[in-house]
């Protein structure tokens, strides 16, 4: 063979080997992104990776170790975020990346729930029936109706059934 014909395989090669790692770095990244959104985004449920914009796709020629997200909006079914890749704290790119998500909000405790309430004062803990007034996850402050009382709380959901109530330390 002419060194040519040579030349031409060799430039083959080398191009399919590079779109191969290219293909590589982008299920990771989408693998990345998909689990980075998971852990972080947990008041919605997150399905699939929908689309890394293709233009984007070549920026992703060197190799990255985290990736780091923020929120650029979502709709009633996507999630929209820009995910920073890097490799030792340094940035290897910035892709847009939408994700597909349910229409349901996974709430821990959806209004007109019983509930326990749990109230802490120092030393003191009670606990009571409630009703929430509102929906929430976890980790979200809530209003609350003791049944006994009638008197309207405000606490944070600590589990499926129950709501927090701490005492103002002054």
């Amino acid at each position: 063979m002419s060194a040519k014909l040579w030349n031409i395989v060799l430039l083959l090669v080398l191009l399919t080997i590079f779109y191969v790692k290219a293909g590589e770095r982008l299920e990771k990244a989408k693998n990345m992104a998909l689990e980075y959104a998971k852990e972080n985004y947990k008041d919605v449920e997150i399905i699939d990776v929908v689309k890394i914009p293709q233009s984007y796709e070549e920026k992703l020629s060197k190799d990255f170790n985290k990736v780091e997200c923020k929120s650029k909006g979502k709709s009633s079914i996507y999630l929209y975020l820009d995910c920073t890749y890097l490799k030792d704290e340094e940035i290897v790119a910035t892709i847009p990346i939408t994700f597909r998500i349910s229409a349901t909000t996974k709430y821990k405790i959806v209004k007109n729930q019983k509930v326990g309430i749990v109230y802490l004062n120092k030393n003191i803990k009670i606990q009571m029936l409630g009703v929430a007034l509102e929906n929430g996850k976890e980790g979200d402050y809530i209003k609350v109706k003791n049944i006994s009382t009638g008197k309207e709380l405000v606490g944070k959901v600590i589990s499926n059934d129950t709501v927090l109530i701490e005492a103002s330390r002054e």
